[in-house]
């Protein structure tokens, strides 16, 4: 796809000498004649460069250069004017242009300092995508009450080691993305990561599915075929709900881990296996193992590191990072500019009791963010979540509904002003709200934001510390 460029110049002329030059380099190129324009077009669609005028008839280009980079803060602004005064340069560049042009423009040395321009960004990029396929898998686990915490402080501990895990919780609570997080920063990462669901598989066939038959072995086993433990040699092996698998096969993935090796069905020799055991359930083994439906040396072999996950209605403290960034990855994949929740939505989401938990939270909000037209109302949420559990709840908490949303709110905005660094503006779009409307419920709620060692009358603070007071947060839990 050839790289993007806006033009901002109100002289048609000259706009069309910089689309014609441009478009012969092989780039798209798109031109305005206003801020007010630009502002629309970098919101609606990504840029790889921004040619900028520093005089326009709805404004000064020069003010604009920080709220265009707030808008694209990856895309290079190359300025523009036809006033060669040293200081408009000076502070341009200071601003966050990448460079600085007086008119009547050298088309030749703009073409090269744009493809320069470009060229960089392309680099940043790449260094950026490098950088995510190094991440430890654990930034997809949002959260920061106690519980999970711990959990997650737990599996970074044992990641790095060879012992069999364990994984409880309820469905929905991310057992898997928790079990590739633990793969990823494990020795192993360069190997696979082969998953089974031992629920799925009947138990006629679960055997064949984990160790493999020869050929002949049964009716239908026409050639040999190789087994998930054979197919996850030097990785790891995820057994999903292992509390549901049949006490016969428990048996023979008991010796598996223990000796390290497996025989086919229908095979004579023993074939060496090297992997590492994650197992997972929704159930609790340890009652299971009471009821005679577990093995019990099963159990404790599986015993190396235990972890449990938290049901969402456990975490109530998350919710407001979990709709923030469940939110982000829609907007994201859905292509959509911008998405904010109103206050009715909120208080729908808030009082549900969640029994699919995190994984029901993120389809809820993937699914309103497409329905809703920017602002998800409580009609954009399934019936069920739009009339669920309101008065008990309430009843439960010992609070007014409107306290109870009032604590989600500013919960959101302690977590947006913590992720733009304390600057305002970019809390605010993170909210998918004005400013002013940002403004206003900071100060309704008691916020204290300052920039250290800066008067209170700073008005664009570059970095910020956020007086949060975590009073409020143990009654969430109620």
């Amino acid at each position: 796809m050839p790289d993007q460029i806006l033009v901002v110049e109100d002289d048609d002329n000259l706009a069309f000498v910089l689309c014609e030059a441009m478009g012969r380099k092989g780039y798209q190129v798109e031109a305005v004649a206003t801020l007010a324009a630009a502002r629309e077009r970098l919101k609606a669609a990504p840029y790889d460069l921004v040619l900028l005028d520093l005089r326009l008839p709805d404004g000064d280009g020069l003010e604009a250069i920080p709220e265009c980079r707030e808008l694209a803060p990856d895309t290079p602004i190359i300025a523009m004017t036809a006033y060669a005064v040293r200081r408009a340069a000076t502070e341009a560049l200071r601003r966050g242009a990448y460079d600085f042009f007086t008119k009547p423009l050298k088309i030749a040395e703009l073409e090269i300092v744009v493809g320069r321009a470009l060229e960089r960004r392309r680099l940043q990029q790449r260094i950026a995508t490098l950088e995510a396929s190094r991440a430890t898998g654990f930034e997809e686990l949002v959260g920061s009450s106690q519980a999970f915490v711990r959990a997650l402080e737990a599996a970074r501990r044992g990641a790095p080691t060879d012992l069999t895990v364990l994984i409880e919780g309820e469905s929905g609570t991310g057992k898997e993305l928790l079990a590739q997080a633990i793969h990823r920063r494990s020795a192993r990462k360069d190997g696979p990561l082969v998953a089974v669901n031992c629920a799925a598989i009947p138990e006629g066939l679960l055997e064949s599915e984990l160790f493999g038959h020869e050929r002949g072995a049964f009716t239908g086993a026409i050639r040999t075929r190789v087994g998930r433990f054979e197919l996850a040699r030097a990785g790891t092996l995820f057994l999903d709900e292992i509390g549901d698998m049949p006490l016969g096969m428990q048996a023979k993935i008991l010796r598996a881990i223990e000796e390290r090796k497996i025989e086919r069905v229908g095979g004579e020799r023993p074939i060496d296996v090297d992997v590492r055991i994650i197992a997972a359930t929704n159930q609790t083994l340890s009652h299971l193992v009471e009821e005679g439906r577990f093995r019990a040396d099963l159990f404790y072999r599986l015993h190396g590191i235990q972890l449990r996950l938290p049901p969402l209605r456990e975490r109530v403290d998350d919710l407001p990072e979990l709709i923030n960034t469940f939110l982000d990855r829609a907007r994201s994949k859905l292509s959509r500019t911008t998405a904010t929740i109103s206050h009715e939505a909120l208080q729908c989401l808030w009082v549900h009791a969640w029994p699919g938990n995190v994984r029901e939270l993120k389809h809820v909000l993937e699914g309103a963010v497409l329905l809703s037209d920017g602002v998800i109302r409580p009609e954009h949420l399934p019936p069920t979540i739009q009339t669920s559990g309101v008065k008990e709840r309430a009843t439960a908490s010992g609070r007014s509904l409107d306290e109870t949303i009032d604590d989600v709110e500013r919960q959101m905005i302690l977590a947006a002003l913590a992720r733009a660094d304390g600057v305002q503006v970019r809390a605010a779009r993170l909210l998918g709200i004005t400013e002013q409307s940002l403004w206003y419920r900071i100060k309704k709620h008691g916020i204290q934001v300052r920039v250290p060692g800066s008067p209170p009358s700073v008005e664009q603070p570059v970095s910020a510390e956020l007086e949060i007071d975590r009073s409020k947060r143990s009654r969430l839990s109620a």
